[in-house]
């Protein structure tokens, strides 16, 4: 598939999973959603609705392109490698086998044509002598019972490898407020004050209503900040390697830029939740029995719904930490976090795999590289709810010629801001502090 539309794709299940979100947390605590998820809501939908456009248009293009490839397979072998008709064999009703027509050798062989290029060509510019070439060339490929002969390599192009990437875990489960095209700051009101103080029961009749400026309000101030990057590429690379190349690029820029917000979330949850409610000084010798293990993802959830009195739903920390959890046994050696797919649930805290993040005392775990591995190293227990991700849309750029006619510059700019309202509420953490 197109890197770049599966990158869309991506982008369009995030905004769902998002919106199923807001609207799942309303209708368990049933309540209607309120105006700020309702905001999100109709801003996501605006988003995911341009996104879809797209797709649909690539998708269409993609579809057309491999239709126009089926029908070049299938044209006849009417011709010899020589351009002239093919040899039959009227008797046994077959065909001499082509030899190799040779036009996609190395330079130093007499090579004069690149296969990429001719496919940017045949597909793009419909140049017929591109589609011949190719048409040999592929015919060649089939060596069948008449001996291998001499065959160029076979590239599997939808088999590309592209590098590792994790994707967009937190930033999936957080709220999602896109910016569109405007990337202002953002002032977002609070209270941080209450009448506790003057509201009590009447000692006697008539006695006075006790009262004083207790309210207060205040704001905070979200700044979205750029996160961009771009690559120099040869002209030769663009010219001569199949259209798809730029999508590649721009795929790995924007695969690298979902990493780096996934490590500024993480980064704002371990900020948001100062000091941790419960502290493993060595992991070696601390970071046990299981129960106290255990016991402190209770400690930080209770931790938020005493805060912030609503509950935490969400335990996130880093895949290895993951693994450890997973890891826990119970005195007889049975495991504390069950594969669902795998025995029975005795004696559990919650379930999971190694392929799939499960539930723990009650949260949903998200395993990610968000979250750094390094020591002193936290797992969080947050509401998501609070945490607000706000998104411009992503830019992607192209220039020419910069520093001169042999080079292209490829790129993207994107603005990003995270705020975890409620700091100190929202979200609280446990530490690892060494190995």
């Amino acid at each position: 598939m197109n890197p770049y539309l599966k990158r869309l794709r991506e982008q369009y299940s995030s905004i769902q999973s998002s919106i199923e979100g807001l609207q799942t947390r309303a209708a368990e605590e049933g309540r209607d959603l309120t105006e700020d998820e309702l905001r999100s809501v109709t801003e996501q939908g605006e988003t995911a609705k341009k996104l879809y456009s797209q797709i649909e248009d690539l998708t269409e293009i993609e579809t057309r392109n491999r239709k126009v490839s089926d029908l070049a397979a299938r044209v006849p072998d009417n011709r010899d490698a020589n351009g002239g008709p093919a040899v039959q064999n009227r008797a046994l009703g077959i065909k001499a086998q082509e030899r190799d027509p040779g036009h996609y050798r190395s330079e130093k062989d007499g090579g004069r044509h690149s296969f990429f290029g001719d496919l940017y060509r045949s597909r793009t510019h419909q140049d017929e002598e591109a589609t011949r070439r190719l048409t040999e060339h592929q015919r060649a490929l089939t060596t069948g019972s008449h001996g291998p002969g001499v065959v160029p390599p076979k590239w599997l192009t939808e088999e590309f490898e592209l590098l590792a990437r994790q994707g967009r875990r937190l930033a999936s489960a957080v709220r999602n407020i896109p910016l569109g095209d405007d990337p202002r700051p953002i002032t977002l009101p609070k209270q941080i004050a209450g009448t506790d103080a003057v509201v009590a029961e009447q000692v006697a009749e008539n006695n006075a209503v006790g009262g004083a400026d207790a309210w207060d309000s205040d704001v905070d101030v979200v700044t979205p900040k750029p996160t961009a990057g771009k690559q120099t590429v040869s002209r030769q690379m663009i010219d001569m390697s199949s259209p798809a190349i730029d999508q590649l690029i721009y795929g790995d820029l924007l695969d690298v830029y979902d990493d780096k917000l996934e490590a500024k979330i993480g980064s704002a949850l371990i900020t948001a939740a100062g000091a941790p409610v419960t502290t493993f000084a060595l992991e070696a010798s601390n970071w046990t029995p299981a129960s106290a293990v255990l016991n402190s993802v209770v400690d930080a959830a209770i931790a938020v719904r005493n805060a912030r009195k609503r509950p935490a739903d969400i335990l996130a920390m880093n895949v290895t930490r993951y693994g450890k959890f997973l890891k826990l046994r119970d005195a007889d050696g049975r495991p504390l976090i069950v594969n669902p797919g795998v025995g029975q649930a005795v004696n559990v805290a919650g379930v999971g795999s190694v392929a799939t993040d499960g539930i723990i005392e009650g949260l949903a775990v998200i395993a990610t590289d968000g979250i750094p591995t390094a020591y002193p190293e936290s797992y969080v227990a947050f509401r998501a709810a609070d945490t607000v991700l706000f998104e411009s849309n992503t830019l992607r750029f192209r220039f020419e010629e910069v520093a001169g006619p042999e080079s292209v510059v490829l790129g993207i700019w994107g603005y990003t801001a995270v705020i975890v309202r409620q700091a100190g509420k929202s979200a609280k953490r446990v530490q690892i502090t060494a190995a």
